[in-house]
């Protein structure tokens, strides 16, 4: 059971508070919770006694696990090194993600085939973080998608689609594991030529394109495949949230 003032972390305050309480040091609190806040928009007085449902017991597991790995400091700095990650959804077709000269290419697994499109865009990016997040340590990455909503979702943190706002928390608590910072930016279909013929399997254009491009594609690394398991149940070593990470000790 609760009550909204058991919500409010800074006293009897009104429930609609709670916002821009949780949101206001860190910008990723958003991902975490938003079920939260909609759970404390139902309170019609501070004294009401409700019992919390599933979808903020979710919300306060998560950000449980993620409070666990950052250290409550957000970093003013000069910008990091940034790396472009250019990626396409094909919907009826393949997911495909580039880095540079490296490539990946697949069916959307048979699972996720009835998702709708925003799900499959946002799961090209984690797609991506587990194959080359551990090489962007100290880096900035910039997802380089061509649908605005998840442009929006990644910047945001945020969104009303219940399966993307999932995957969103996945990217979050592997940015902070992983040492890097990230934003999202829309790149028309026209402009995305790589990806597209990649996603639609079309290699012999990608070659074309891009003669430089590797021949095989690029496997998920082996340390990231279980990681995702773990974020929610093992602590890790502190991170901070900002422009840029804290220097790393001599």
């Amino acid at each position: 059971m609760a009550n909204a003032q058991q919500l409010q972390p800074q006293g009897p305050t009104r429930a609609h508070r709670l916002p821009e309480i949780l949101c206001a040091s860190d910008p990723h609190r958003r991902t975490f919770i938003r079920g939260l806040i909609n759970f404390s928009m139902t309170f019609r007085s501070d004294f009401a006694c409700r019992h919390v449902p599933t979808y903020a017991r979710s919300d306060l597991h998560w950000w449980s696990a993620y409070v666990a790995s950052w250290n409550g400091v957000q970093i003013l700095d000069a910008p990091c090194n940034t790396l472009d990650i250019y990626m396409d959804a094909s919907g009826s077709k393949g997911l495909c993600r580039i880095f540079g000269d490296q490539w990946y290419s697949s069916r959307c697994p048979h699972h996720f085939r009835s998702c709708d499109i925003q799900f499959k865009e946002v799961y090209v990016v984690l797609q991506a973080i587990l194959r080359w997040g551990h090489l962007w340590r100290g880096h900035h990455i910039v997802f380089h998608v061509d649908n605005s909503a998840v442009v929006s979702a990644i910047s945001s943190g945020t969104i009303q689609n219940s399966q993307v706002k999932n995957v969103l928390r996945w990217i979050v608590m592997l940015a902070v594991q992983l040492g890097f910072t990230y934003s999202s930016s829309w790149l028309a279909s026209t402009q995305n030529s790589l990806a597209d013929a990649a996603s639609h399997f079309e290699y012999y254009c990608l070659f074309s394109l891009a003669p430089s491009m590797q021949k095989k594609p690029c496997m998920p690394h082996p340390q990231l495949c279980g990681i995702k398991h773990t974020l929610t149940y093992l602590p890790g070593s502190h991170s901070s949230s900002g422009m840029a990470l804290p220097p790393r000790p001599e």
